[in-house]
């Protein structure tokens, strides 16, 4: 501590320093479920801006994106920093929480596993789509048992037949000797109410995987923690086989 600040500086310094002390024992002996948005942002930035209050950033940061901590993690680093009080150090911490929960959701699903419903993939793809703000498509390749061979992304944008490529579909499920397909995608900020492109898209992939003797079982869209299954989907479920446990 430098000798030349004042005592109100010195006295500010102290206070902040117990605040931040009680919020991390807190935060040992209860778990973060009882925390206000703003205590956890607050809290978060303890790492990347060490000799501030963080209460007033966390505040400002919450009124900037309307009070939710969801639209605060989604937000691009170039939002983020527009907040008075956020650096690009910060930006960044905040936009790895999303992204580390994401990856550490995937890490619990193991090849392997055995899908069996739509909701046992669902319950693999809305980890997925954690953190993200542009579509994106994601497939699962399963063999004749259910078992998980390949769940990965294979494009971002706005799914549309003429921008996905339907070929890679068909190269993938090939390549893992899968018998069985199952598709989703997300509609960031929207609901997850299929739409035409959907359905047209769904068609097509539908369509060339046959041409290789390969079902899609469901076309599952994603928005947040809801998710909705084509099969499931009584305008469009004559798209799917039917399989018990995959909207019938």
């Amino acid at each position: 501590m430098s000798s030349s600040q004042t005592g109100s500086e010195k006295n500010d310094s102290t206070m902040h320093k117990g605040h931040r002390e009680r919020l991390k024992d807190r935060f040992i002996a209860e778990g973060i479920d009882n925390f206000a948005a703003h205590s956890i942002l607050e809290m978060i930035m303890f790492y990347s801006v060490p000799r501030r209050d963080t209460n007033p950033i966390a505040h400002r940061l919450l009124d900037y994106f309307g009070g939710s901590l969801i639209r605060v993690f989604d937000a691009p680093i170039e939002e983020l920093v527009k907040v008075e009080g956020i650096g690009q150090n910060t930006a960044i911490l905040i936009k790895m929480f999303p992204e580390v929960c994401r990856r550490y959701l995937l890490d619990m699903r193991e090849t392997g596993d055995i899908i069996k419903t739509s909701k046992d993939a669902a319950k693999c793809f809305v980890p997925m789509f954690i953190g993200r703000t542009n579509e994106l498509v994601v497939i699962m390749c399963i063999d004749a048992k259910g078992k998980l061979l390949f769940c990965n992304s294979i494009f971002e944008g706005t799914v549309n037949a003429a921008a996905v490529g339907i070929r890679r579909f068909v190269e993938i499920a090939v390549r893992y000797g899968a018998s069985d397909m199952i598709m989703s995608h997300n509609h960031p900020g929207g609901t997850a109410i299929p739409s035409e492109q959907d359905i047209m898209v769904t068609k097509k992939v539908s369509d060339a995987l046959k041409t290789v003797n390969i079902n899609l079982l469901d076309h599952i869209i994603v928005s947040g923690n809801d998710w909705v299954s084509l099969a499931a989907t009584p305008t469009v479920s004559d798209l799917f086989p039917k399989r018990q446990g995959f909207g019938f």
